[in-house]
């Protein structure tokens, strides 16, 4: 906003140099008065991106493949330890920087042991933002479907076949994908799908209908023992 505000000064001054405008002198006047008190902030806002860039790049590493290795997880690591290193020495900071700079070392510290596994196991992921976005995404659908707040249950009734993502461009593309799928394997699925479904039946008789559900397995025992 600040070198959208200050390219916006630099276009009045350039409209004043062409032909004079109340209106226009004023806001220039007001943005004169503004800008200069920010100017600093701004600079100091401007080094602590330049420091999560950099931070960025050095994680944007090659990630490996069944291929080709990447750079692998200690060179990673100490290349961000050697950068962070290099702003610790810094002492030319001012004292929104130097607390900017103890919170990127804080947060380093909190995910270092768990931050370069990605480079040395081919297909891991550098972060599981994609999952959270699908979980985030699975918990939406089923509030818009089921038109309830607490998802614990039908997430445990439907959670590993409620997930499908589509970005199909028509109904007719969808339908040519599904077809892909054997009907073979989509029955069998389909019956996992339903034993699933029994646990979840049979946990609530018991809850709701336990005398029921005794008397059912006194008979069966009953039938049982009268065939032996």
């Amino acid at each position: 906003m600040f070198e959208d505000l200050c390219a916006l000064q630099e276009t009045l001054t350039q409209c004043l140099a062409l032909g004079d405008d109340p209106r226009l002198r004023h806001w220039h006047q007001v943005l004169s008065q503004t800008l200069p008190a920010y100017r600093q902030k701004f600079v100091e806002i401007r080094q602590a991106l330049d420091w999560v860039k950099g931070v960025r790049e050095i994680l944007h590493a090659p990630l490996p493949t069944e291929e080709k290795a990447g750079a692998g997880g200690d060179a990673v690591a100490l290349q961000l330890a050697h950068y962070l290193g290099r702003l610790a020495d810094r002492t030319d900071l001012s004292p929104w920087l130097s607390s900017y700079r103890e919170h990127l070392f804080k947060v380093s510290e909190s995910y270092w042991s768990g931050l370069f596994h990605c480079y040395d196991i081919a297909n891991l992921p550098r972060t599981n933002n994609d999952l959270e976005r699908l979980y985030g995404n699975l918990k939406r659908g089923l509030r818009r479907r089921q038109g309830v707040h607490n998802l614990r249950e039908a997430l445990r009734r439907h959670g590993a076949w409620a997930v499908f993502c589509s970005d199909d461009p028509s109904p007719e593309a969808l339908r040519e994908r599904l077809a892909q799928v054997p009907w073979t394997v989509y029955f069998a699925e389909r019956a996992r799908y339903e034993e699933h479904q029994a646990t979840f039946r049979r946990r609530y008789h018991w809850r709701h209908q336990r005398e029921t559900v005794m008397q059912q397995r006194i008979a069966a025992w009953t039938q049982a023992v009268l065939n032996c």
